[in-house]
């Protein structure tokens, strides 16, 4: 049971480490709970689940090195940029059209697809797949650390690793998207507008990051 107990720690830990990181999920859920509350980071925490959820499945088939593999990162960089590119565009739009009535938080051009809880879990999934440290990520760490909780406690420990690894993304990102909701209460419209920017400034220029890294990554032959 120690065995178990410290398995989920490690990969509490390790997910944590990473999750604490700004990137463009945190990016989402600051950006999302100001308009749809503090249920925006557990949904866009469970779209970034799926993704790790297929990565896992494939390194399990063998298929870590296809992950890995120069074509793959300049596929995504080129198709993850533009994607992520496109959410930062909608994303300052909404910004633009933000009204506020009665403290409530609602954007005329806001598509009705994202307000829905299919729609957060979307832009989890997609702001997560379409980023490549994700896929590095586990590739460098999450594949080791499987390896090495198979390896000691057999199933129970792969299911105890991802327990942990998901209460760490879970709990800090619904204490993140429970902070902004919280905190929205008391900024101004212009403040909110600021910060919606601000995340969609930073969601275009990661894009951009990565659609150069794959140009470069591509012309280098």
């Amino acid at each position: 049971m120690l065995d178990l107990l410290g398995i989920a720690s490690l990969s509490f830990i390790a997910a944590l480490s990473g999750a604490i990181v700004p990137g463009p999920v945190f990016a989402l859920v600051v950006s999302e709970s100001l308009r749809a509350g503090k249920i925006a980071g557990p949904l866009i925490v469970l779209g970034h689940f799926i993704i790790e959820w297929i990565i896992i499945f494939m390194i399990f088939l063998g298929l870590g090195p296809v992950l890995d593999s120069k074509d793959t990162r300049i596929i995504v960089g080129f198709v993850g940029g533009s994607v992520l590119a496109l959410m930062g565009l909608r994303l300052a739009k909404a910004a633009v059209n933000l009204k506020i009535d009665e403290n409530v938080i609602s954007e005329s051009s806001l598509n009705s697809v994202r307000k829905s809880l299919y729609g957060l879990i979307a832009s989890g999934f997609l702001s997560s797949c379409s980023n490549p440290h994700v896929f590095l990520w586990w590739l460098a760490t999450g594949a080791p650390l499987i390896t090495s909780s198979l390896s000691i406690a057999g199933l129970p420990g792969l299911i105890y690793f991802l327990l942990g690894h998901a209460a760490a993304d879970l709990s800090w990102f619904s204490f993140v998207s429970y902070s902004v909701c919280k905190g929205r209460r008391i900024l101004s419209r212009r403040a909110i507008q600021i910060i919606l920017f601000v995340s969609a400034a930073f969601l275009v220029a990661f894009a951009f990051h990565l659609i150069l890294s794959a140009w470069l990554q591509y012309y280098a032959g």
